[in-house]
């Protein structure tokens, strides 16, 4: 696996995961009506949550990659953050206040299960599952990171109930509850860090002002272009950016000129960076201001 990981699509990735998981939730049941032990059922729901927060990456990342329509014009590569922005909510709303509740009443009322190595073998067994898949998603992609980053909660969740069984077993009963709690605190982290990097693209996220300086200096480089002013860019995807700009030219240039001109600075533009999907140059017969970010052309309005 190792060796091949790289050469495995995020879809198939996303599907080892979901088959490795149904397997482990399954086991998880089975040990708790052997067990009795509560952290097994809770184990057990956390995992089927991890299933549908693969399946819902799932299905916007191949949302992602339609390509544009009548009603979606720059595509939908939003779509993916929109997926990891549930992901986010998910593990605020469900996971940790699920295990917050589950650790105050284990400490208000402590439970003994029996069979505790059971319990720890099945548990040992399946924190193996998201320590291997963690070397397998390798966090290049927003959607990659949000799947790190509910594999990390796993393993934080299975060591704790690892350690609340065996400290349970050994007379400390409220110990599973006080190590439940500190790994919903720990996945709250993990959902505000992705809830907060998605969320910006969402709201309209625009480059730093380097990649601004940077489309003036490819555009000055035509010596027909007499200015380069009103840059606005918002990525309509995690890799892909929608450009909006005014260049200034002679104003005896004839319109066919301006037409062959603005094509090949997009192309230039295009091949210099990559990131630029879709650009829209407009052509202005007068010098303008060269405005690198969006925020300073909405400042100065106000």
């Amino acid at each position: 696996m190792y060796g091949h990981d790289r050469y495995l699509s995020f879809d198939s990735k996303l599907k080892v995961a979901l088959i490795t998981y149904s397997a482990v939730a399954l086991a998880k049941l089975a040990c708790y009506f052997l067990t009795e032990f509560l952290v097994m059922l809770a184990e057990f729901f956390h995992n089927i949550i991890d299933i549908t927060i693969f399946l819902t990456l799932l299905y916007t990342h191949k949302l992602a990659k339609k390509p544009p329509d009548l009603t979606h014009p720059f595509g939908h590569g939003l779509a993916q953050n929109v997926g990891c922005v549930v992901v986010s909510i998910v593990f605020v709303t469900v996971v940790a206040l699920e295990l917050f509740k589950e650790g105050f009443e284990r400490i208000i009322n402590p439970q003994v299960g029996r069979f505790p190595e059971v319990a720890i073998a099945v548990l040992i067994a399946s924190l193996l599952i998201p320590l291997i898949l963690m070397f397998v998603f390798k966090r290049e992609k927003i959607a990659e990171r949000s799947a790190f980053a509910e594999l990390q909660n796993d393993v934080m969740s299975n060591i704790g109930a690892i350690l609340g069984i065996q400290l349970s077993s050994i007379g400390y009963h409220f110990a599973d509850g006080l190590l439940t709690i500190f790994i919903a605190l720990l996945i709250c982290r993990n959902g505000y860090r992705i809830f907060k990097e998605n969320v910006s693209y969402l709201l309209g996220k625009s480059p730093d002002e380097m990649f601004y300086r940077r489309i003036r200096e490819i555009t000055m480089l035509f010596p027909e272009v007499l200015d380069v002013h009103d840059i606005v860019a918002v990525y309509v995807g995690e890799d892909s950016l929608h450009v909006d700009m005014h260049i200034t030219v002679r104003e005896d240039m004839t319109v066919r000129e301006a037409d062959e001109l603005t094509r090949r600075i997009a192309r230039k533009l295009m091949e210099e960076i990559p990131e630029i999907k879709y650009i829209l140059i407009h052509v202005c017969a007068e010098r303008g201001r060269f405005i690198r970010t969006t925020a300073n052309s909405i400042m100065e309005n106000l």
